[in-house]
């Protein structure tokens, strides 16, 4: 890939900017900048430390089972988000040779919550935890690691946007984390730092395949669920990874504090309903 001349920055602030014509061939090399995945062991977490590696990020995955990681390459480290020192130990080691550019606040947990009158104070206090407080402990940390600026990108849920039967503690977790990466790039803007969300739709993961496994078995086409969207194809976890490319590339640094939905116009078809 090309890489951007150093003398072809300019400096607003302290923050160093690329011109209004960078030639766009270089807008999507993250050469020398450093990158986190939280949850990057399988599924979107794993494409998308595939996808920054490719544009030239060191990265570094952080998962509670690092394996799958490091045979693709990458710098792993085990790592439960919900631990805040083994979250400062995965930032500590994604910075051991200098700041953090780049976090995608990727882990969480996606299990099917039940009916609202069957579920228990416990997993809901679990499903903040992890999806909430955990988030919000991976950010802080990251931030305090991007001395020279970054981007971060939360990831959220279209359920968050639209709701769901039976995932109320799991779509609340993900409005949180709208709120949250809102305030994060009103605060952290002036410190070079932008802050976007993503909300995913119906993505071919192994997690949602276990999800749907159900249905399967009792006869249910699932192909064509994971299909029922308006361009009529099946979410990739790599659909997902090419959209944090983008959000953390300078091709976004006008875009700060949004929620990208990423769903095959899944909530557009809906919303009218």
């Amino acid at each position: 890939m090309h890489r951007v001349p150093a003398d072809s920055l300019v400096t607003v602030g302290n923050v160093q900017k690329l011109p209004i014509d960078t030639p766009l061939r270089s807008l999507i090399d993250l050469s020398g900048q450093r990158a986190l995945v939280t949850g990057g062991g399988r599924g979107i977490g794993a494409a998308t430390a595939d996808r920054l590696a490719e544009a030239g990020a060191e990265v570094t995955v952080a998962d509670l089972d690092p394996a799958e990681a490091a045979a693709a390459g990458h710098r792993a480290v085990a790592c439960d988000v919900a631990d805040t020192e083994q979250v400062r130990a995965a930032v500590g080691a994604a910075t051991a040779d200098g700041p953090l550019h780049i976090l995608v606040n990727n882990a969480g947990i996606f299990p099917t919550t039940g009916p609202l009158v069957d579920v228990t104070d416990d997993f809901v206090a679990r499903m903040l935890d992890v999806n909430v407080r955990a988030a919000y402990c991976v950010a802080r940390e990251a931030a305090r690691a991007m001395t020279e600026g970054g981007a971060m990108v939360n990831m959220s849920s279209i359920t968050a946007v639209r709701g769901g039967a039976n995932l109320t503690a799991y779509s609340t977790s993900k409005a949180a984390v709208i709120g949250m990466t809102r305030s994060f790039a009103m605060e952290l803007g002036t410190k070079g730092i932008r802050v976007n969300a993503i909300a995913p739709g119906i993505i071919d993961t192994p997690g949602v395949q276990a999800q749907l496994e159900p249905l399967r078995a009792g006869g249910h086409d699932i192909e064509a669920r994971l299909s029922a969207n308006p361009v009529g194809i099946v979410g990739q976890a790599d659909h997902i990874a090419r959209a944090v490319l983008f959000l953390v590339s300078p091709l976004a640094e006008f875009v700060t504090g949004q929620l990208l939905i990423v769903d095959g116009g899944s909530t557009a078809a809906s919303s009218g309903r």
